[in-house]
């Protein structure tokens, strides 16, 4: 009978621990796929691809540019940014631009100025909602750059070609012709650099079976191919070691419990390197793949002691979580189709019941293309005449021969003058792949050309030798609290963000004034006893003057005001792969500095400077517009002039001698006022004229009987139309004092700021010439344009169709012609000819 109750006591504890187990797993499963789910939908990143015209320039042209800019995942309930900032810098930053999103996309420009040096560039974009991730994933182009200015450039010679070969037989100069006889630049043989090595799974466990793959570069971080043998610590024959794409693959091997493991490598010289293997793990999880017949195959081995705990299996692709499953026993295989997964990097992981990532793995689905794409020449020839009309058509038809509508940013280059690689990252590169893995890839548009068996072992191995870190996947899982770091809000608006601060008094009693006229903005709004304030709702393009002060009942003294500067990520030195063969060569060098001297270049930069005697505008010293204009020499009385009325009441002066103004009625206070002999409001009164002392607008015209015209530096009447910027006709009276022109501060009082915050960039077009026109073939003697034609944003219509028109230049060549852009149905597109 005891025995009996023993034994039923057993096994209802054996029932509760299975029930607790049973229900621990279930509301760990919810517990992930909740935070996921979360992640997805409100804090998932954005991906940001800017196709450029192309990616050599000359000092002095513009970089013509087209953004792309989608969430990452689907599912977020986010709306992506309205802005992007696109930065072009060296060691240091050389410009930048805001873009905001128009009916062109976030299309823009950057101009290369006449003086930068010839090297190599970073372009990098982004918004301010990538700033809360690495900066490594935002996006990042290397830009080369030739200044044919430069002395180094000029001195460049080939023999046998002359500085004074006449300006056709240059136009039209073949490559074969600049190729290097003397100085050959640096290039040095190939050399092993270094081997690193990439468990499949990010370990590998000992007594069971290990893949482990490997990365061979050179010196420069190039992929290095060799070949050698794996060893043990006996130095017995393990498995033979060969590469078989850019440097990397792969060693399958059965490591044993405390045995360590080498290789030696050829290095390309004649010699072999050591290499050492990390020591296997005793504990922990390891996943194996394979790919066979639409299906995926993965098979999970756990050690004893998390077999015993139990772990769960996730598979997800930064949108969707596809599979969360509990283990509980060493093996388990699992199988899935490739049609039931979203194309692009898809992420395995198995994390224990602390959400602590044991092992992951890579894995790329590739896009099935349902995208017919045709571009037909009208001329019918790919080497084009010179200044003559190129037709293209460009047609888009789905899988089942459906016209397909779609939008595309084109470019056309002269393909001698400025290469394109084929092998370099494109949009369907960028979006797919190289926008969340780590690290710089080499060669990225090889992994998206023809379909091969080849091309799909080489993405395996990329996979594994290159970890996926676009997600902060420890914080997602383990559920971290992310009220620690300062996020930065996507940007739909613009917006000024400040205090207000008061030495003696509540700035719960004072009132913020922001004033814009370019945008038509005058605001006046109480501050609460805080004083910060953000003004929000704002549109302005670049270049756009705000002034904003802050005054309470008894005037303007004792308030302070501190504007928040917006914050840019900081320029970082981004990791690009050194190309085996650099187009700022001897030869490229050659043919630019030639091409630029002799289409007239060498006069372009020696003009004599111009001398001009007389001018009816004048730029003062101390400008006392908030807009920094020019003024009319009647509009403006300088202090050399008010010398002769020392002494005068300043507002006496500005009646008596700038015509338009006339004394007003008396205020309350008893002071005199000023008003404009033209202008009538609303209630025919005569207007007032708007008043601005040291750049800052001032409530009262009564104000200048506070100064003489000894205080003054310079003074401005803009009468009638000539106040145009300040959206008024009653006139404005501008006053720099002399205190205040002796102040190297521009913010002359502390109570008000004058600011140009980075506003967005004014559309332009790219400028082709029409050689149809008579005006356009006299007015260009030379055309020697690389880019021959730039649209970004070229629409297909209801029969899948677009046309593209240009003029070529005065080189007969072949051209470049790229075209990027989605599709109606979402597919990325990325098409060169």
């Amino acid at each position: 009978m005891k025995a009996g109750k023993k034994g039923a006591a057993i096994a209802a504890l054996l029932l509760i621990n299975f029930c607790c187990i049973n229900a621990f797993s279930q509301d760990l499963k919810d517990s992930l796929t909740n935070r996921y789910l979360n992640y997805s939908r409100f804090s998932s990143p954005e991906k940001l691809y800017l196709h450029t015209d192309k990616s050599l320039y000359i000092a002095g042209e513009y970089i013509w540019f087209r953004g792309y800019l989608e969430n990452s995942s689907a599912l977020s309930e986010m709306a992506q940014s309205n802005f992007i900032y696109v930065e072009l810098y060296s060691d240091t930053l050389i410009c930048r631009v805001k873009i905001k999103k128009s009916e062109d996309g976030f299309a823009g420009q950057l101009p290369l100025a006449h003086n930068l040096k010839s090297g190599e560039y970073t372009l990098r974009g982004y918004t301010t909602w990538m700033m809360n991730s690495n900066p490594e994933f935002m996006f990042h182009k290397q830009i080369s750059l030739i200044n044919p200015t430069e002395r180094s450039s000029r001195l460049v010679t080939t023999p046998g070609v002359t500085r004074t070969t006449t300006n056709s037989s240059l136009l039209n100069i073949k490559a074969t012709e600049v190729k290097q006889t003397g100085e050959a630049g640096e290039q040095s043989a190939d050399t092993l650099g270094s081997v690193q090595f990439f468990p499949e799974s990010g370990r590998y466990l000992a007594d069971r079976f290990a893949v482990i793959a490997f990365k061979a570069t050179d010196t420069n971080g190039r992929g290095f191919n060799t070949e050698g043998a794996l060893y043990n610590g006996k130095d017995s024959l393990i498995a033979p070691l060969v590469t078989e794409h850019n440097g990397m693959g792969v060693l399958r091997f059965l490591p044993i419990s405390g045995e360590s493991y080498y290789i030696l490598a050829s290095n390309g010289k004649g010699d072999r390197v050591r290499f050492n293997l990390p020591q296997p793990e005793n504990e922990g999880a390891v996943i194996n793949l394979r790919n066979r017949d639409g299906k995926i195959f993965i098979n999970t081995n756990i050690s004893d002691l998390f077999a015993t705990t139990g772990v769960t299996i996730l598979i997800h692709n930064g949108d969707s979580l596809f599979l969360c499953e509990d283990i509980n026993r060493q093996e388990k295989t699992f199988i899935l189709k490739q049609e039931s997964l979203a194309p692009g990097i898809n992420h395995i992981l198995i994390v224990d019941r602390n959400s602590k990532i044991l092992s992951e793995r890579l894995f790329f689905v590739y896009p099935k293309s349902e995208v017919i794409v045709s571009l037909v020449s009208k001329n019918g020839d790919e080497t084009t005449g010179t200044r003559e009309s190129a037709w293209y058509t460009l047609q888009l038809k789905d899988s089942l021969g459906n016209p397909l509508k779609g939008e595309f940013s084109v470019s056309v280059t002269d393909s001698f003058l400025s290469p394109y690689d084929s092998l370099c990252d494109n949009f369907k590169s960028y979006m797919l792949l190289s926008s969340e893995i780590r690290g710089a890839i080499e060669n990225p548009g090889y992994y998206f050309m023809d379909d091969s068996l080849q091309r799909a072992r080489a993405m395996d191995l990329l996979m594994m030798v290159q970890g996926w870190r676009y997600y902060d996947l420890p914080a997602i899982l383990s559920a971290q609290s992310s009220s620690a770091k300062r996020w930065y809000e996507k940007e739909f608006t613009q917006q000024i963000t400040g205090r207000a601060t008061s030495t003696f008094r509540n700035t719960k009693r004072s009132t913020l004034s922001v004033l814009a006229p370019e945008i038509g903005l005058a605001v006046s709004e109480p501050l609460n006893k805080t004083g910060k304030f953000t003004v929000t709702d704002l549109n302005f393009p670049d270049s756009t003057n705000f002034i904003l002060s802050c005054t309470g009942k008894e005037g303007q003294k004792g308030y302070y005001l501190d504007i928040e500067e917006q914050k840019f990520p900081p320029v970082g030195q981004y990791s690009f792969i050194k190309k085996r063969e650099s187009v700022l060569d001897p030869g490229s060098m050659m043919i630019y500095t030639k091409m630029f001297y002799d289409t007239g270049g060498s006069e372009a930069v020696t003009l004599n400077a111009a001398v001009i005697s007389s001018s009816p505008k004048v730029a003062p010293k101390y400008n006392p517009s908030p807009f920094n204009q020019y003024f009319d020499r009647r509009q403006l009385r300088e202090r050399s002039e008010l010398d002769l009325y020392s002494g005068m009441s300043l507002l006496d002066y500005i009646v008596g001698n700038f015509p338009g103004l006339m004394y007003g009625p008396t205020g309350d206070d008893g002071q005199r006022t000023v008003i404009s002999t033209r202008s009538f409001n609303i209630t025919g009164d005569p207007g007032v004229p708007l008043l601005f002392i040291n750049r800052a607008q001032v409530q009262s015209t009564g104000d200048l009987d506070m100064y003489t015209v000894d205080d003054v530096e310079n003074v401005a009447f803009l009468k009638g139309n000539d106040g145009f910027m300040f959206r008024t006709l009653s006139g404005v009276i501008l006053v720099t004092l002399r205190y205040a022109a002796q102040n190297k501060d521009v913010n002359w009082y502390f109570n008000t700021k004058l600011l140009s915050p980075l506003g967005w960039q004014k559309p332009s077009k790219f400028y082709s010439p029409d050689y149809s026109l008579s005006k356009d073939n006299e007015a260009i003697k030379y055309d020697t344009r690389t880019t021959l034609f730039w649209d970004p944003a070229v629409r297909t219509d209801d029969n899948g169709i677009a046309k593209i028109l240009f003029y070529t230049s005065d080189r007969k060549t072949r051209l470049n012609i790229v075209i990027e852009g989605t599709t109606s149905t979402g597919e990325y597109i990325s098409i060169v000819r």
